[in-house]
């Protein structure tokens, strides 16, 4: 998955939440399935909503709750990329200052899982044969053995539309 963020002023904390929340099928803890990542457009600070984690919690059950003091601040210079488990507790913090606070966030899951957006759908394949091939592979125009095999996307790209 991949999503462009922004926390502006007023805003309040988000509720926290992990995400491999959409894998239901696997109780908590589950095993680790997916690896996030948030990319600092601007500088994180606590004030302006900086990305709230808390540590440990990917191998929580599910009547486990963060208590306040468990929570940390991830706070980082713009152009800085925070890295954490999919299955930990996180969310966006509120912004009491005046900033807006941007972000990108990349989620890398294992391949045998559908993504939650997916990408492959979203680019046509006249489009993806512009792209360089790992790329193209990245958002779906390969398969993972043949889970979820349909139709090869491979065979999409050699394809003259």
């Amino acid at each position: 998955m991949s999503a462009a963020l922004e926390v502006g002023p007023g805003a309040r904390k988000q509720i926290l939440h992990r995400e491999e929340d959409p894998f239901l099928y696997f109780p908590l803890p589950r095993p680790n399935l997916i690896v996030a990542s948030m990319w600092s457009i601007t500088d994180f600070r606590e004030g302006n909503g900086a990305t709230l984690l808390v540590p440990g919690s990917h191998k929580w059950d599910k009547d486990r709750t963060a208590k306040e003091k468990e929570v940390c601040s991830a706070e980082m210079p713009a152009g800085s990329v925070l890295y954490w488990l999919g299955g930990t507790l996180h969310g966006a913090g509120a912004n009491t200052s005046s900033d807006w606070r941007y972000g990108i966030i990349l989620t890398y899951s294992l391949g045998w899982l559908r993504q939650e957006k997916n990408q492959f759908l979203d680019v046509p394949p006249e489009v993806a044969k512009k792209l360089p091939s790992k790329l193209a592979q990245l958002i779906g125009y390969r398969t993972y053995d043949s889970l979820g095999f349909s139709i090869n996307p491979e065979y999409l790209l050699e394809q003259d539309s």
